[in-house]
């Protein structure tokens, strides 16, 4: 049985949104009930920066999100109302508490999903990254009743103007919670950890990722890697592909050395003690005058690929500009570049880039589009919502049917247990790991843990005309 409550309508010509406020998914005959006259339509002049992202300024590389929103817009929104003391919950089962051994096991377990629901500011709310990612769950809800996993599911639309996190902080970590899932803002998460350490409630964070956030808090789950996970993964990858001194890294300036520090550390840990990467120190005016921004670099004849370690929209501009003098030098030869999702998200990145540069990328959330779950999943959705799925929405599906069923296995600790779960979904492979945070003592113990994080990345590279994993 999965019961969903609070699905407060959402009012807009977009058939995604319509869809959504119609679906109801349950095992049981009980319906929720919606109530057009607490939606509205306000005006707001909120606007969104470029990016949220923080810049490494020093060795310990203190990067605390990977985020790709970029927009300034001054929008139409819709303001959800909180009328769940007029409507009220569906029932459910009475609930019981079963502790076998180290697990916690609940006849149905109450979950919260936090969701903000525009916090893309987009004209049309229905286009919002977190509306893909609510319908993608919903369907996953819809799974998981089939399954017979029992959850009670309380979704919170945190863009609301009406809502407040402190003023309902009691009620989202009560004694009956078992899970919340979100929120998207830094700091509700870090506000929201806390309490649920200290009351030993799950936090599970799908978008934020911090190295730092919390500290010995076993009931914190990231569910995307770091920027450190980002850069050991083409670490590994360069180790395993290439041979020393085949790799050029670029750098701009002091702040870009840190990161050339941190390669070339963690590659010499795998390596031997040797050196393995190049770097080369781009002149920023040469980009712009001359054809002959990376002569010097490509007269080694040993030069196989280059990495571009930035990752920030801040960057985006000067990542472009590499890119489009190396497409233009490289000639005939065969040169690869390697960097961060950037390189794959950016709208700036010309598609012969791809091919000219022989791309690859290190991914947390890549979605081959002619897999066949992925083909199945895209004719589901299409049927259920009239839209074509995003990456959120296969995000949003394997991420609450990994919850839903690790739940019901392990208990309302799981994530003791889902540590050792490899699992395929649609797309996604949970690696969830204990990790420690940037600023532990480097004299921890080995069973010493900050939280528990997904490790799981992807480098894919574009060969002939698409995208595959390497």
């Amino acid at each position: 049985m999965i019961s969903v409550q609070n699905l407060l309508r959402l009012l807009n010509g977009n058939k995604l949104l319509v869809a959504l406020s119609l679906l109801f998914v349950s095992c049981s005959a009980s319906k929720p009930v919606f109530d057009t006259s607490n939606s509205q339509i306000v005006k707001t002049s909120t606007k969104v920066d470029k990016t949220t992202q923080d810049t490494i300024k020093t060795p310990q590389l203190d990067r605390e999100v990977l985020d790709n929103s970029k927009d300034k817009r001054v929008i139409d929104t819709i303001r959800w109302k909180d009328v769940s003391n007029k409507n009220k919950a569906i029932e459910i089962p009475a609930e019981s508490n079963n502790k076998v051994g180290s697990f916690e096991f609940k006849e149905v377990y109450n979950v919260k999903l936090l969701l903000p629901l525009n916090a893309d500011k987009t004209n049309d709310p229905g286009a919002s990254r977190f509306t893909y990612f609510y319908a993608g769950a919903l369907l996953a809800l819809e799974e998981l009743g089939e399954e017979g996993v029992k959850l009670n599911v309380d979704i919170i639309d945190t863009e609301g103007q009406d809502y407040n996190l402190d003023k309902n902080m009691t009620k989202l970590v009560s004694p009956e919670t078992d899970m919340i899932i979100g929120p998207f803002e830094r700091e509700s998460i870090k506000k929201l950890s806390e309490i649920c350490k200290e009351k030993e409630v799950i936090l599970v964070s799908p978008w934020y990722t911090s190295s730092r956030l919390t500290t010995q808090n076993p009931y914190y789950v990231q569910m995307n890697p770091n920027l450190k996970e980002h850069f050991l993964k083409l670490v590994d990858y360069s180790v395993k592909s290439y041979k020393p001194e085949e790799i050029s890294i670029l750098v701009r300036g002091e702040n870009d050395q840190a990161w050339v520090d941190y390669f070339e550390g963690e590659a010499k840990k795998l390596n031997k003690g040797k050196d393995f990467f190049k770097t080369y120190k781009v002149n920023t005016d040469s980009l712009k005058l001359g054809p002959t921004a990376f002569f010097t670099m490509l007269k080694d004849t040993k030069l196989k690929a280059v990495i571009i370690p930035n990752y920030s929209y801040n960057d985006e501009s000067y990542i472009y500009s590499c890119l489009r003098r190396l497409a233009a030098e490289v000639g005939s030869r065969s040169i690869s570049v390697m960097g961060m999702p950037i390189l794959y998200d950016s709208d700036k990145v010309e598609f012969d880039y791809y091919r000219t540069l022989q791309m690859k990328v290190v991914m947390a959330d890549y979605v081959d589009e002619n897999y066949g779950k992925i083909r199945e999943f895209r004719r589901r959705f299409l049927d259920t919502y009239g839209e074509i799925p995003t990456v959120e929405a296969v995000k949003g599906h394997d991420l609450i049917l990994f919850l839903g069923r690790n739940i019901k296995k392990y208990g309302r600790k799981f994530q003791d247990f889902a540590a050792y779960d490899f699992q395929g979904y649609l797309q996604s492979i949970f690696d969830i790991r204990r990790s420690v945070s940037d600023d532990a003592s480097e004299q921890v113990d080995s069973d010493y843990f900050d939280y528990y994080e997904n490790k799981h990345l992807d480098i894919i590279e574009f060969r002939g005309n698409k995208w595959i994993r390497n």
